[in-house]
């Protein structure tokens, strides 16, 4: 998996695509924010990606893990791949 996705978690439920593509725009060009929502409500389910354009960004955003931002402290993490098992059938 490439090193250029990032992991947000524990993400206040005012964040948007745009506010987090925003807030981490300082670190690098942004090629994709990923804000999951659930199907029914249309909250947001407190999680996000970013993908930048270097490794070298998502790095650097590491530096946002721990930090207070939109009034959570959030966890910051290279995204790893998530292995889904098969369902029986």
């Amino acid at each position: 998996m490439s090193k250029t996705k990032i992991y947000l978690g524990n993400l206040s439920q005012s964040v948007t695509q745009d506010t987090l593509k925003q807030h981490f725009s300082e670190y690098g060009e942004i090629k994709e924010v990923l804000l999951p929502q659930d199907r029914k409500t249309k909250q947001i389910k407190g999680y996000a990606f970013i993908i930048f354009d270097q490794e070298s960004s998502a790095e650097k955003a590491l530096t946002q893990d721990g930090q207070v931002v939109f009034g959570q402290e959030i966890i910051v993490q290279i995204a790893t791949e998530k292995s889904r098992a098969k369902k029986s059938q």
